[in-house]
């Protein structure tokens, strides 16, 4: 993913996250403790290497809370709380319906030994609870992934419910031409992404979004009022 040109581009606007790059690895080599483990979890980001992007997003903001919808077996989820355990602060809140959502889904009970087993307790915890509702119980968060059968009414209602409240960065699942035209996504004539994306930054100009376009591909908004404040004079 580090190496897509879509990557490039999102450092180009926003030489403030920099530092990304110093977290994420030179060679297929782990690039932090427990991450070979983590990586055979199923999940679409991995063949792309997204997990080591979450990681060094996380270990670059900083955040102290993070917000996390839609878990499936926890790879994106465990990324970022290995960041926070080596940042030595913080904490991520992890929501899925677990047994409850009729597609494909993980079990909550194996989601927590794997969190156990990756030693991650102490900055992860697990609960269930409807995508749409999760934002009732947060006042403010740094840091928040939404990843749950996106589609372009996903992405605007995650601006209309979260705009408000995230200090820092929200990172969704998908935003590419390609994962716009995934067979479930034209069999069930969902709205796509790409629109809504546009859309999207006219509505909430305070908000800087980037595509990272390899697939699933991944978008990035970047609260530009809080990065104002990291950038140097």
């Amino acid at each position: 993913m580090w190496i897509d040109p879509s990557f490039a581009d999102f450092i180009r606007r926003h030489p403030e996250l920099a530092a990304v790059r110093e977290y994420l690895p030179a060679s297929p080599a782990p690039a932090f403790e427990g991450q070979a483990a983590i990586n055979a979890l199923q999940s679409s980001y991995v063949d792309r290497g997204y997990g080591s992007l979450f990681y060094a997003l996380v270990r670059t903001l900083r955040p102290r809370q993070c917000v996390e919808i839609g878990i499936f077996q926890g790879l994106s989820l465990l990324s970022a709380a290995a960041a926070l355990r080596d940042n030595g602060a913080g904490a991520i809140a992890g929501y899925d319906l677990f047994d409850d959502y009729p597609y494909r889904h993980a079990d909550q009970s194996q989601v927590a030994r794997q969190v156990t087993a990756s030693g991650l307790e102490p900055w992860t915890s697990l609960h269930r609870a409807e995508a749409a509702a999760v934002h009732e119980l947060w006042a403010s968060v740094d840091y928040l992934h939404v990843d749950v059968s996106n589609t372009g009414d996903t992405y605007r209602q995650v601006f209309a419910q979260w705009s408000g409240k995230v200090r820092q960065v929200i990172v969704l699942e998908g935003g590419s031409r390609e994962r716009d035209n995934v067979d479930w996504m034209l069999q069930y004539r969902k709205p796509a992404i790409v629109p809504a994306i546009a859309g999207i930054a006219r509505a909430y100009p305070e908000w800087s979004l980037a595509v990272l376009e390899p697939f699933p591909s991944l978008t990035i908004a970047v609260n530009m009022a809080a990065m104002a404040g990291r950038r140097r004079p």
